[in-house]
């Protein structure tokens, strides 16, 4: 400490901050003036996002980041890349598209025909109709499976069938028994989720990821090999879920919401059937509809399947390939109100969605943080927030990573002040950035260098504009306080006071209580 102290006081600290730097294809003078006024800002380096960008990885592209590099290493800057076409990552640039079957992603979904008995001699027409956007996933109906319900509730119960070798030319011939019955069609398809994601890669399946390493990261390599390690960084990826509700921004889509495609990969017939047993089938339908004892532990099998499987096939298999060629690999997923225990634009499990990463990560965007709001939920830019979760979670949580896992060497990056729109100001970034330090938050990635025109309408506050944000010029003294701080926090040993359980286990096997509870909970019992 006293090494590092001494470092801040002669101003001999290191870097923590880097800004994502927007791409349109400006010229050559354009980029070569915001790289000087990103490093005039105090600021050491840039994390590059093609999403505006109308060439990614065309002539144009490679064009646009020679320069950026060269500007870089004649002013000792390091560049990483947002690696993909445009966030969130997993489009690998479009790749997909013409893809075979197995690369491309798939989900599971249920079809249904309630029915009463005793009923002898009935048919059911159980097969899947043809794709219609709108109407029918289509895919291949792969079990049917009846259930029978309680009578007063109609819950599912205990009670299953399974029917699938009793249907002849997609229709079902059965003896209705006494009781009423759900019959379900399981349904494996290519159709589902956000359509908008439909040619995005299956990060449950490590070949396809491989597309995405393939298509962009190798084509990096290929042409910087030499700077990798050095001027060029790493690789960052932004917000990677599985995006399989067609409501994007339902943050409580999981297990047990109804008419929801789950995330699928041909894999997961043998691990469910090692985890529930040769009678894996029956209980799939309770993954939609409470059923029952075994209602719990077919969700938590499902869940903890799915997560690991994103864990291994996509996050650890591209931070691998970026250690093995010098380079670190960091980015974050969506956090938002508990997101990152679920499905829909969730990784399923935080921790293990990061795990492969080099540092911790997480995004503070669209006012979910704002000064004296911390405890009941409040209206922002994107709608009603758990600001709770903002404000006395996400942090601890993505710090908390960084301590556990031993390669990311204590080291938490927060995306910050993005599209908070004008009225932010120094003032409150200065908050947001002390909100973070005292978390334990060490690295920053500020949102965001536009050297388009202004006004750029993309998410403002722009840090420089064009010139034209009258508070740049006052913007080198919060980067030099964060830098310091930052140097004075990084590499020492967290020596914590309490531990609390992360709740996500928990939440997929039913009753739970949000981790960031424990801090009220805390309170309430002092007094």
């Amino acid at each position: 400490m006293a090494m590092k102290l001494q470092e801040v006081l002669v101003g001999k600290e290191e870097n923590y901050i880097l800004p994502f730097f927007w791409q349109h294809g400006e010229n050559e003078e354009v980029l070569r003036e915001e790289m000087a006024r990103i490093y005039d800002s105090g600021i050491r380096a840039v994390c590059v996002e093609s999403r505006p960008h109308p060439d990614f990885l065309g002539p144009k592209w490679w064009k646009d980041f020679d320069v950026i590099l060269d500007e870089a290493r004649s002013r000792s800057m390091r560049v990483w890349v947002l690696d993909d076409e445009h966030f969130p990552t997993g489009y690998a640039a479009g790749r997909l598209k013409e893809a075979p079957r197995e690369l491309r992603r798939l989900f599971i979904s249920e079809n249904h025909i309630d029915a009463v008995g005793p009923r002898d001699n009935s048919a059911f027409l159980v097969a899947t109709l043809p794709y219609v956007p709108g109407f029918s996933e289509g895919g291949t109906c792969f079990a049917v499976i009846a259930v029978k319900r309680d009578p007063v509730t109609g819950d599912l119960i205990d009670e299953t069938v399974d029917l699938t070798d009793q249907v002849e030319d997609g229709k079902l011939f059965w003896d209705v028994p006494e009781g009423y019955w759900r019959i379900f069609s399981l349904i494996e398809s290519e159709h589902g989720g956000d359509p908008e994601k439909k040619d995005y890669i299956n990060y449950l399946v490590a070949d396809s990821v491989r597309v995405l390493i393939d298509t962009v990261h190798d084509a990096f390599y290929k042409r910087y090999r030499e700077n990798f390690g050095k001027t060029l960084a790493g690789f960052f990826s932004d917000e990677p879920g599985f995006y399989n509700d067609k409501d994007t921004w339902d943050f409580n889509s999981k297990p047990g919401k109804k008419g929801v495609s789950l995330p699928w990969c041909s894999e997961m017939f043998s691990m469910l059937e090692r985890e529930l047993g040769p009678d894996y089938k029956h209980y799939l339908p309770l993954l939609w509809y409470k059923g029952g004892e075994n209602t719990s532990r077919t969700r938590y099998s499902y869940m903890n399947l799915v997560s690991k499987l994103y864990a291994e096939n996509f996050t650890r298999q591209i931070g691998d390939w970026c250690r093995e060629r010098g380079v670190e690999y960091i980015g974050h997923v969506l956090e938002d109100s508990n997101v990152h225990a679920r499905l829909g634009s969730g990784s399923g499990h935080f921790f293990r969605a990061l795990g492969g990463q080099d540092m911790s990560g997480l995004d503070v965007v669209l006012w979910q943080l704002r000064p004296g709001i911390d405890e009941i939920p409040t209206r922002g830019a994107a709608g009603e927030g758990d600001t709770e979760f903002f404000n006395y979670g996400m942090a601890k949580m993505a710090v908390s990573l960084s301590h556990l896992d031993p390669k990311k060497k204590g080291r938490t990056l927060a995306e910050v002040f993005g599209a908070n729109g004008w009225a932010e100001g120094l003032k409150l970034m200065k908050w947001i950035t002390d909100h973070m330090l005292v978390r334990g938050v060490n690295y920053f990635e500020p949102h965001a260098f536009s050297s388009k025109h202004f006004p750029d309408h993309d998410c403002p506050p722009h840090l420089y504009a064009k010139g034209k944000n009258p508070q740049y010029r006052y913007y080198h003294i919060l980067n030099q306080y964060t830098n310091r701080l930052s140097h004075l926090l990084c590499g020492g040993t967290h020596v914590a006071s309490a531990a609390v359980l992360y709740h996500v286990e928990a939440e997929w096997s039913g009753e739970f209580m949000y981790f960031q509870k424990a801090r009220q909970r805390t309170n309430e019992e002092s007094n």
